[in-house]
C-alpha cells in the first residue's frame, strides 16, 4: 500500500521553498498531501505542479483563544479526512497544533523546528503558554528536528524535551547549490547592499536603516535594496508606509517580493541580515552559495552561517555601530579579498549546506517512522 505524507506551514510560500523534500517523496512513489494558507499564487503553482493541495486558515499574529481552537479543529478535520501515515510540519503552529491533532488520531509526526519566533525574542507570559503547549504536544515525540544548536540548547533549558526523542540537527533547509551557482563579483566603484526577506522589525530591519543612515553620509556609493514581502500576519510587521518614509529619505530600493532572487544576488556585493534570532537564514545560505560576503549578528541561527573575516563579517545583535563598522569594513575591503570572502563562503556551503544533506536525514528518518 501506497504510503501517504502530508506536509504542512503556515505559508504557501515557505512550504513552496521545502519542494526538494516533497518532491523527493512524490518521485520515490509515496502519495503527498500539502496543506497551507491558500494565497493565490504559490498555493496555485503548488496545485499547477500536480500536489494535492488543501487550504487552511493560519493566523500568525493572532493569539485569540477561540481562533487557535478554531485553527487546531481545522487542522483536527483535515488530518482525519486525509489520513496520512505521518505529517511533516513547519513553524511554530503547525509543528504545534499538527503534534496535538496526531496525538488524537494516533498519526506520526515529524515537526521541524525553523525558529522560535517572536514570542521566544520578547519573552513574557504568551512565551509561558507556548512553553506549557509544547511540552505536551511533543511529549513523546519519536524525533525533532532543530535547525541550530541554540533552539535544541532552549528547549532543553525549557524542558520541553522527553527523554525518548531523537533529536536531528539539520542544516536549514539547505541550499540548491545547482540554482545558487557560483557568480564572480563585479569590480564597480558603486557598493549594493541587500536585505532578502520577510519585512519584520525582528530581522533587524531597524538596526540596518540607522546603520545605512551613517554609513550613506561617509560612502555616497552605497546603495541598499530590499527584497522580500510584507507579513502583517505577524506582530513585529512593518508597515508599507514606514518603508515609503524610508525609501523618501534615504533613496534605499525596495523591489516587493520577487520570483527570481539569484539575479538579486548576483547584482549585490553583499548580502545582509541583522535579525534577532532566526532558524537557519535562507537568504544567507544563498548569498554565500552564489559567492557573495554576507554580513550577520551573532545571534541564534544566523552565527552557524558566517565565518567572521573568511565568508563575511559579524556584528552584534541588536547594536547599530556594530553594524556600522562590519558595514565599513566589507566597503574598505580590497576587491580581491572581497572576492576572496565570496568563494570561502561557497565552499562552507558545499560542505555544510548542501540540500541534499536534509533530504538524506529526512529519508531516514521516514524510513525509519514507517
Amino acid at each position: 500500500m501506497t504510503k501517504k505524507l502530508l506536509f504542512i506551514d503556515n505559508t504557501a510560500h515557505h512550504l513552496y521553498t521545502q519542494r526538494h523534500l516533497y518532491s523527493t517523496f512524490a518521485n520515490l512513489g509515496y502519495s503527498v498531501v500539502l496543506c497551507c494558507p491558500n494565497d493565490s499564487k504559490y498555493f496555485y503553482r503548488l496545485e499547477h505542479e500536480g500536489y494535492k493541495c488543501v487550504p487552511i486558515t493560519i493566523d500568525g499574529k493572532s493569539f485569540n483563544l477561540l481562533k487557535n481552537i478554531i485553527l487546531i479543529w481545522q487542522v483536527y478535520r483535515i488530518f482525519k479526512t486525509h489520513m496520512p501515515d505521518l505529517v511533516c510540519s513547519f513553524t511554530i503552529k503547525p509543528n504545534l497544533f499538527s503534534a496535538l491533532a496526531c496525538k488524537l488520531l494516533k498519526i506520526q509526526v515529524l515537526p521541524n523546528i525553523t525558529g522560535l519566533g517572536h514570542v521566544f525574542v520578547k519573552k513574557g507570559i504568551v512565551q509561558h503558554i507556548i512553553t506549557r503547549l509544547y511540552k505536551y504536544a511533543f511529549a513523546n515525540l519519536s524525533y525533532i528536528i532543530f535547525q541550530n544548536k541554540d533552539d535544541w540548547q532552549e528547549f532543553i533549558k525549557l524542558k520541553i524535551l522527553s527523554t525518548n526523542t531523537q533529536v536531528i540537527l539539520v542544516p536549514g533547509s539547505g541550499v540548491d547549490l545547482a540554482e545558487f551557482y557560483y557568480i564572480p563579483l563585479s569590480n564597480r566603484k558603486e557598493i549594493t547592499f541587500l536585505y532578502a526577506g520577510r519585512l519584520l522589525w525582528d530581522k533587524g530591519i531597524g538596526e540596518l536603516i540607522d546603520a545605512f543612515r551613517s554609513i550613506s553620509k561617509q560612502y555616497p556609493m552605497v546603495k541598499l535594496h530590499f527584497i522580500g514581502d510584507y507579513f502583517f500576519a505577524n506582530p513585529s510587521a512593518i508597515s508599507e508606509e514606514q518603508m515609503k518614509l524610508w525609501q523618501d529619505e534615504l533613496g534605499i530600493i525596495y523591489h516587493g517580493m520577487v520570483d527570481n532572487v539569484p539575479d538579486y544576488i548576483a547584482a549585490s556585493d553583499c548580502v545582509i541580515l541583522p535579525s534577532y534570532r532566526e532558524g537557519m537564514p535562507r537568504s544567507l545560505l544563498e548569498a554565500s552559495s552564489m559567492g557573495r560576503p554576507i554580513i550577520t549578528v551573532n545571534s541564534a541561527g544566523c552565527k552557524d552561517v558566517v565565518e567572521d573575516g573568511v565568508t563575511g563579517f559579524m556584528a552584534k545583535v541588536r547594536d547599530v555601530d556594530s553594524l556600522v563598522l562590519a558595514m565599513q569594513k566589507l566597503i574598505n575591503l580590497p576587491f580581491a579579498d572581497r572576492v576572496q570572502l565570496g568563494l570561502n563562503g561557497r565552499h562552507k556551503m558545499e560542505r555544510e549546506f548542501d540540500q541534499k544533506i536534509v533530504i538524506g536525514k529526512y529519508l531516514t528518518m521516514v524510513n525509519q517512522l514507517l
